[in-house]
């Protein structure tokens, strides 16, 4: 008995512990289907041949919130590159995420995903049954993910290397050192 549960325990930890590495950089992207754009619709929505910024967030999210900012000087950093498309979902219901957009300035493509697929291809649920919020995700123009991390740690180095199509070393991950000017109106 003592074998059996001890042989339970381990498979169930390391199924736990693989599930977390759904997706990793050098992975083919999931589709993204988006249907409800809530702010800043592209005139162009076909993202073939696009390199995307893909950021999860909620409107609950003070971490998620707090980043909008550097996330916005970024993309006006890069509003030069028409391929580069920054895009912000959330799962929530557009009637909820309206409001935050009332208050919480955001340059990016808003979307939401009620149907939690996109939430449930990019981002793996936590050991607590919770995602891991806000994540973000770069994809180059052959739909491959090039990097995978929390949007304080995105910065120029990493975009630029992304854009050019090179290697994102684990130290081009700083924390960005511009001030950021408040998002609440």
């Amino acid at each position: 008995m003592k074998k059996t549960f001890l042989l339970f325990f381990v498979l169930l930890l390391s199924s736990k512990t693989f599930s977390q590495l759904k997706l990793k950089v050098g992975d083919k992207a999931p589709k993204i289907n988006i249907t409800d754009y809530l702010q800043n619709t592209p005139k162009d929505k076909n993202l073939e041949d696009k390199y995307i910024l893909l950021e999860f967030w909620a409107t609950w999210c003070t971490t998620c919130l707090a980043e909008v900012p550097n996330l916005n000087m970024m993309q006006e950093r890069f509003k030069d590159r028409t391929n580069l498309v920054f895009i912000s979902i959330t799962y929530e219901s557009p009637e909820k995420t309206k409001k935050t957009l009332e208050r919480v300035k955001f340059n990016s493509i808003v979307v939401s995903d009620q149907t939690k697929k996109a939430l449930n291809d990019f981002v793996v649920e936590n050991e607590r049954g919770g995602y891991s919020i806000p994540k973000t995700f770069l994809i180059d123009n052959k739909g491959i993910v090039r990097w995978i991390g929390q949007p304080y740690t995105l910065n120029d180095i990493v975009i630029n290397k992304f854009l050019k199509g090179e290697e994102i070393l684990e130290s081009d991950n700083t924390v960005s050192e511009m001030p950021a000017p408040p998002t609440f109106k």
